[in-house]
């Protein structure tokens, strides 16, 4: 059975069509996975209520998508994760710095946080930060 070009041309398209899809929805999941962590969940409120932060972001403040493909700035290791998560507010946009480590116990802290505005790349205002538990 022979296949003309346009019914390959037509099957090429519905799977580029699905293979976008499946690779939108998996980072879209991922994104969601982080979001639901708790050391993800403590950086953002801790942003939230930060005076500092709140004073040159404006409110409300709301996270982004995180790139996920950024796996030099973004990525969880055995005992440590890193992440930059762009985020926005009533004034202005940026992005927050933050790092986490694994203790003994295996609770995760946020141990420094960092935030960088769009319109001061050069310069961040420094969150938090506290001596690492693990060396």
């Amino acid at each position: 059975m022979t296949l003309s070009n346009m019914t390959l041309v037509k099957i090429g398209a519905v799977g580029g069509v699905a293979t976008v899809t499946m690779g939108l929805l998996y980072k879209n999941q991922i994104n969601y996975n982080v979001k639901h962590t708790d050391f993800y969940k403590d950086a953002l409120k801790t942003l939230r209520t930060h005076r500092g932060a709140v004073y040159l972001l404006g409110e409300p403040i709301k996270d982004r998508m995180i790139n996920v493909g950024d796996v030099k700035t973004n990525f969880v290791e055995d005992y440590t994760a890193q992440y930059k998560v762009p985020v926005k507010g009533s004034k202005q946009s940026g992005y927050l710095y933050f790092w986490a480590e694994k203790d003994d116990s295996n609770k995760w802290d946020v141990v420094r946080m960092e935030l960088e505005l769009d319109k001061e790349p050069n310069k961040r205002l420094l969150i938090k930060s506290s001596f690492p538990h693990n060396s």
